[in-house]
C-alpha cells in the first residue's frame, strides 16, 4: 500500500505540470499549479473540513480500474477560470466573483476546464500507471461541503478516497486549492483485510486465539478485565479531548476564513484597501479576555441566532472606530487625524462605523452559513464604548463571566497598520465547553497494583545467556544501550528533559532513556525552563509526585516557553478533569505511575515517532 501510495504522488507530480500547462495554452494566460499535497482520507474527514461554496464536477473512473471520484474548487475559482476562457472584462469578471453569480455559460466554460484536467490527468497515467485508467468528467453540481450527508452517496458514496490538492494561481491572483478525489479502494490504498477462522474438534468457529464464537477484535481484547481500568479512563479522556482540539482547529480555520472577507468586504464599502493579518485564535476566561483586550474599546454586540442562541462581540478600539466611521464619511484627511487623536466619536461617525458592524456581523452570518455544521447567523444590536480594565470580571456586567473562543487580526488600510479587530464568541457556542469545563465528576483512577505488576514482569523476558531483553521492540537491553532506538544520539547532548518533584519516578524513567541510548537531565520545577530547551531536546517529561496545580503550573511555564516537541505528563491517580487540563496546558500524552518499563517504552516509542512525523 505505502508503494502503490508512493507511485501515485509521483504521478500527481508530473499531471500538476501538465495541467498548468494545458490550462494556460487555453485560457491564454498563466496558471501555476503549486505542488501537490496527497492523503488518503475519509468522505467524512473532507466533508467535516471548512470550505466555502464549491463546484464539484462528478469524474468516472474507466479502464482496468472503475469507481466514481471527483474534481473540487471554490465557485469562485470556477468563476475566475470560467469568465477568463470566455473573455469577460477585468471589472465584470470581479463583479460576478463578488456577487457568485455562477451563469450557465460560465458553468460550461468551466467544464471545459474540468475536461482539460481530467484529459491531462488521464494522459499522464497512460504514461506512467502499468494499469488502463481514463478519468472521465460528467455532470457538475453546486455543493455547500459542510452540508454533505456522510452517509449518503451523494456526491460521492461514503469511503476512503485518495485526495489530491494544490493550490491555484491566474496570471497573480491567488485562488484556493483544486482537488481531486479518487476511490481508495479501486487503486489498491485501503488494505482488505479478513478475519481468520478454523474449526475446532467439536466443529465451531474459532478465532486465531482459540476459543469459540466469533474471533474477538482488538477492542474486545483490550476491554478485558485484566486491563488496567486507569489506562482505560486516561486514554478515553484524551481520546474526547483529541475530538475537540479537532473541532477547535476547524473553527479557528473558519474564523480566520471571516477575517480575510472581513478585509474584502469593509474595503469595498470605504473604497480603500483593507487586510485583516497576523490572525490569531484562543480559548480565554472573561478575566484573561478583559486584561488581553487593550484601552478603551468599541464593542458591538451580535446576537447568535438559529441552531444556537446568545451573544458575540466584536471589538475595535475607540481610535480605529473613528477613523473606520470618518473614512467612511469621508472626512478630510487633516479633520479625520485630528478626530482621532482628539478621541472625538461624533454621532456621524458612530452612525458609520455601526454600518461597518453590520457589514462585518453579514460576513460571519454568511461564512457560517455556507461552511459551518450548525445553522448560525449575527446580527449586530447596538454599540458601545467600554474601559475594559474597569469591568469586574468576576460578575456578568457587560458581558457575561463565562470562556470565550477569540479570533484576532491586526488591522491595515492602505497599507497603514491599525489596532487589532477582536471578534469573540462563547466557547459553548462551538461545543468547546469541555475543553474549559469537564461535563463529569471526577473518577479517580486507582491504581492496579496487580495489572502493573503482571505487566512489569511481562515485560522483560531472560535471554539464554541470562540477560535481558526488552518485549517491546525484541533487542536486549545491552543492544538498546549501544544505540538501538532511533532517539539516540552521539556524545553528551541532551536530548530528553525530566521536569519532576518525584525523584524516585523521575530516576526510574531516566535509567531506562540512558538504557534506550537517549541522554537525559532530570531539573526541577525550579529551573529556567529557556536554560534547558535547546534544538537537541526532542521529548519532554513532566513527572508530578501529586497531579496538582503546581504541576500545571510547569505545563504552563513549559508551554509558555515555545516547547516544540512532545510533552508528556506523569503522575499519579488521573482524573477526566486532570487530563483534559493537562491537555489543554499543553500535555500530548499522559503517563500513570507508579510505571513499569513497558509503560515508558511505550510512550517513548510513540512521542518520538510522532516527532519523527
Amino acid at each position: 500500500m505505502g508503494k502503490a501510495k508512493e507511485r501515485l504522488d509521483k504521478i500527481m507530480v508530473v499531471c500538476q505540470e501538465r495541467i498548468q500547462e494545458e490550462i494556460s495554452a487555453l485560457l491564454g494566460k498563466t496558471m501555476k499549479i503549486a505542488e501537490p499535497e496527497t492523503a488518503i482520507i475519509s468522505k467524512e474527514d473532507f466533508f467535516s473540513e471548512p470550505a466555502p461554496k464549491s463546484v464539484l464536477a462528478h469524474v468516472q473512473l474507466e479502464g482496468d480500474i472503475t469507481g466514481h471520484g471527483c474534481l473540487i474548487v471554490s465557485v469562485r475559482d470556477a468563476i475566475r477560470i470560467g469568465g477568463t476562457l470566455v473573455m469577460l472584462p477585468d471589472s465584470e469578471l470581479n463583479k460576478v466573483i463578488s456577487e457568485e453569480e455562477y451563469s450557465e455559460e460560465l458553468e460550461d466554460s468551466y467544464g471545459e476546464i474540468a475536461n482539460i484536467i481530467c484529459g491531462a490527468i488521464t494522459a499522464t497515467f497512460e504514461e506512467q500507471y502499468p494499469k488502463t485508467l481514463r478519468l472521465v468528467r460528467t455532470e457538475q453540481e453546486v455543493i455547500v461541503p459542510i452540508k454533505v450527508v456522510v452517509e449518503s452517496d451523494e456526491p460521492v458514496a461514503n469511503g476512503s478516497y485518495y485526495e489530491m490538492r494544490a493550490l491555484m494561481e491566474l496570471e497573480g491572483a491567488e485562488m484556493g486549492a483544486l482537488q481531486l478525489l479518487l476511490p481508495a479502494d479501486s487503486l489498491g490504498l485501503v488494505e482488505q483485510s479478513t478475519p481468520v477462522a478454523e474449526e475446532n474438534d467439536g466443529g465451531e468457529e474459532v478465532g486465531e486465539g482459540g476459543g469459540s464464537g466469533e474471533p474477538k477484535s482488538s477492542f474486545e481484547e483490550e476491554s478485558k478485565p485484566e486491563v488496567a481500568p486507569q489506562a482505560t479512563v486516561a486514554e478515553s479522556a484524551v481520546v474526547s479531548v483529541a475530538q475537540l482540539e479537532k473541532q477547535k482547529e476547524k473553527v479557528s480555520k473558519l474564523l480566520d476564513t471571516c477575517l480575510e472577507k472581513i478585509g474584502e468586504e469593509v474595503g469595498a464599502l470605504l473604497g480603500v484597501t483593507v487586510k485583516v493579518d497576523g490572525w490569531d485564535n484562543g480559548i480565554y476566561s472573561k478575566e484573561e479576555l478583559l486584561e488581553q483586550a487593550g484601552g478603551k474599546q468599541v464593542m458591538a454586540r451580535m446576537e447568535v441566532r438559529g441552531d444556537k442562541d446568545g451573544e458575540s462581540y466584536l471589538l475595535v478600539s475607540l481610535k480605529d472606530a473613528i477613523f473606520l466611521g470618518g473614512t467612511l464619511i469621508m472626512l478630510p484627511d487633516a479633520e479625520l487625524e485630528e478626530v482621532v487623536r482628539n478621541d472625538e466619536f461624533s454621532e456621524d461617525s458612530e452612525d458609520a462605523y455601526g454600518e461597518i458592524a453590520n457589514i462585518i456581523a453579514g460576513v460571519y452570518t454568511a461564512v457560517f452559513e455556507e461552511q459551518y455544521r450548525d445553522n448560525i447567523g449575527f446580527v449586530k444590536k447596538g454599540l458601545e464604548t467600554i474601559t475594559p480594565v474597569k469591568i469586574d470580571p468576576e460578575s456578568d456586567d457587560v458581558i457575561g463571566n463565562e470562556f470565550y473562543f477569540l479570533s484576532a487580526g491586526a488591522i491595515v488600510v492602505n497599507g497603514k497598520k491599525l489596532g487589532r479587530i477582536q471578534a469573540v464568541f462563547p466557547v459553548r457556542l462551538f461545543g468547546l465547553e469541555d475543553l474549559v469545563e469537564p461535563p463529569v465528576a471526577d473518577e479517580p483512577v486507582a491504581a492496579a497494583t496487580d495489572a502493573k505488576s503482571n505487566s512489569a514482569a511481562a515485560g522483560q523476558q531472560t535471554t539464554d545467556n541470562g540477560g535481558s531483553t526488552n518485549r517491546v521492540n525484541g533487542l536486549p537491553d545491552s543492544d538498546i544501550a549501544a544505540g538501538g532506538f532511533k532517539g539516540s544520539k552521539d556524545g553528551d547532548i541532551v536530548n530528553v528533559l525530566i521536569f519532576s518533584d518525584d525523584k524516585k519516578e523521575s530516576a526510574a524513567v531516566a535509567e531506562l532513556l540512558n538504557r534506550q541510548g537517549c541522554h537525559s537531565k532530570i531539573l526541577d520545577y525550579r529551573e529556567h525552563v529557556n536554560n534547558h530547551l535547546t534544538q537537541a531536546v526532542e521529548l519532554v517529561f513532566l513527572i508530578m509526585t501529586e497531579v496538582d496545580e503546581q504541576g500545571f503550573g510547569m505545563a504552563i511555564k513549559l508551554s509558555n516557553s515555545g516547547l516544540r516537541v512532545p510533552l508528556i505528563a506523569a503522575g499519579p491517580a488521573w482524573t477526566r478533569s486532570a487530563v483534559l487540563k493537562a491537555v489543554k496546558y499543553g500535555a500530548s500524552d499522559i503517563l500513570i505511575t507508579p510505571a513499569t518499563d513497558m509503560d515508558i517504552q511505550e510512550k517513548l516509542n510513540t512521542n518520538m515517532a510522532r516527532r519523527a512525523a
